[in-house]
């Protein structure tokens, strides 16, 4: 593998010009090792590949950022990781929730009434709580956790700024967190099939 240092003067510069020419030298460097050290953490390959995939596209989102081939090494490091340990707890919980499901179904009478009671009245009082949101926090929200749009897209459709967009998404949260729990908003972004449920 070719020594960080070694990469020619005029990578940098023109990666940040967008040249493809020049992530593709980043992508063969690193995609291999980044996969390899995915699925070290997720135990599939695929998962790992879909990851560092993702974490390439951000990259490339943010390649005017990068004065350096060590710091673009190491971005893709952190994305992966975080994005490896995310996606673990994302399962976790999934797979918790779906257990919890084999078990309602397998019960009967008035537990199982209850059970569907309860987790209908979340599912309701969230809906309300959401509604509630200021128009421009609902719909960045709605666009983030039900359409699964990127930060980038959502800003380009609503023409603010990614900033504006990440603001929304945190204070629509954080007024949902004053009366949820995360494993009662997790809960119900898995019932009502969210394309992304982040929190």
């Amino acid at each position: 593998m070719t020594d960080i240092n070694d990469f020619d003067d005029n990578l940098i510069p023109a990666f940040r010009q967008g040249d493809q020419q020049a992530f593709t030298v980043f992508f063969r460097q690193y995609y291999r090792p980044l996969c390899f050290f995915a699925e070290q953490l997720l135990g599939s390959m695929s998962d790992a590949e879909d990851i560092v995939k993702d974490s390439y596209l951000k990259l490339w989102n943010k390649r005017t950022a990068f004065d350096q081939p060590q710091s673009i090494k190491s971005f893709l490091y952190t994305a992966t990781r975080n994005a490896s340990l995310n996606h673990l707890r994302h399962q976790k919980v999934k797979n918790n929730f779906q257990k919890e499901m084999h078990y309602l179904d397998d019960q009967k009478g008035d537990e199982l009434v209850l059970q569907q009671m309860i987790r209908s009245e979340l599912m309701r009082s969230i809906y309300q709580e959401i509604e509630k949101l200021p128009e421009k926090r609902q719909q960045v929200f709605r666009m983030i956790y039900f359409d699964g749009l990127k930060n980038e897209e959502i800003a380009e459709k609503l023409g603010i700024s990614v900033f504006t967009v990440k603001e929304h998404k945190a204070k629509a949260l954080a007024q949902l967190r004053m009366k949820f729990s995360d494993e009662q908003l997790m809960v119900f972004f898995i019932i009502c099939g969210a394309a992304a449920f982040n929190i």
